[in-house]
């Protein structure tokens, strides 16, 4: 019986959003990578099928499932939903939450950040230079 009731609270823990899954998609795909594994290899070591794996890589799920919880045991991924909520309530704490959630893509997420500072300065210096100055709302 105890056995049923651990595979009854894994699926229970359901995804705040479909970024939240998209995350943890990610990284199933980069670990996978990282171990130089196919998603046929993988679905072989899993027994998971091959095609669901790809879903869980594209984020296209809803809550943790056996076979999800599976494969995040094998490539050694936390599969807890709640790590994954990216509901942040500012912009940089989004970008500090996926800097946290996926730290391999912060080279890009900073270029990113860099080229909406230089977007911004533009944007305010042409504001100023056609005596349109902006104020904040009061």
């Amino acid at each position: 019986m105890k056995k049923y009731a651990n595979i009854l609270h894994i699926m229970g823990r359901k995804f705040n959003s479909a970024q939240d899954a998209s995350v943890l998609g990610g990284q199933i795909r980069q670990a996978r990578i990282d171990r130089g594994l196919t998603l046929v290899s993988l679905g072989r070591a899993v027994r998971v099928d091959q095609s669901q794996i790809s879903r869980y890589e594209r984020g296209q799920m809803i809550s943790v499932s056996k076979n999800l919880q599976k494969i995040c045991n094998f490539l050694q991924i936390n599969d807890d939903p709640s790590r994954f909520s990216v509901a942040s309530t500012s912009l940089g704490e989004k970008v500090d939450e996926l800097i946290r959630l996926a730290p391999e893509y912060e080279p890009a997420v900073m270029r990113f950040v860099d080229a909406l500072e230089a977007l911004l300065t533009a944007t305010h210096s042409a504001i100023k230079s056609a005596g349109r100055e902006t104020h904040p709302a009061k």
